[in-house]
């Protein structure tokens, strides 16, 4: 069975980059978009343009925000931010699905994950059942799980990779790690949080 990795945003606080010091290494916005990690979430390496560490934070926004905790592991933009026990829980299982890359937040060393699988390049996207609306939005994700047998974790080109898919594995070693920051829901495709009754919740 297949899942979607989402950030619990109403119990953690959000991952900001440093745009500056990203614009500094790469340049502006305008220069070089195809290499600003913090815009582009394209399945593309990093490894080569970042040789140290980016600075990230989970900055308190707005009055909200105040009681929220920073998380072990967070889902940004198909992506995931981990501290280090996060790293060491998954990094076995999804080392042959993407790239890490080091990062520094406010309690110290972390790593940002960019998966590489594409469902389309496995031919792994049911077309007929995954539907956008008449805006463009994202109804429904469906994909042929015997194709993908192999990938731990995944994304689609269809939704421009905004989402992260997951399998049992990944769930069940979030599961029993106890990682705080995400929930993982049945529902393919969602980026924006569901009510409890439809998610299981790790937090």
């Amino acid at each position: 069975m297949l899942y979607t990795i989402v950030s619990s945003d109403q119990e953690y606080r959000g991952m900001t980059w440093d745009k500056e010091q990203i614009a500094k290494i790469v340049g502006s916005y305008g220069q070089a978009i195809d290499k600003r990690i913090d815009i582009n979430n394209t399945p593309r390496s990093y490894e080569s343009i970042f040789t140290t560490p980016l600075n990230v934070q989970f900055p308190i926004l707005h009055k909200s925000d105040e009681n929220k905790k920073i998380p072990e592991i967070a889902e940004v933009q198909g992506r995931l931010f981990l501290t280090p026990r996060a790293y060491k829980a998954l990094h076995p299982m999804i080392c042959h699905d993407g790239e890490f890359i080091p990062i520094i937040y406010e309690n110290g060393e972390a790593y940002f994950f960019t998966p590489m699988r594409v469902a389309e390049d496995a031919n792994a996207l049911d077309t007929a059942l995954s539907k956008k609306n008449q805006w463009g939005d994202l109804e429904n994700l469906a994909f042929d799980e015997q194709k993908i047998l192999e990938w731990r974790v995944f994304r689609a080109k269809f939704n421009h990779y905004q989402t992260l898919q997951c399998n049992n594995e990944i769930k069940n070693t979030i599961e029993k790690a106890g990682l705080t920051g995400v929930y993982i829901t049945p529902d393919l495709g969602r980026i924006f949080p569901c009510e409890k009754s439809s998610a299981e919740k790790y937090d």
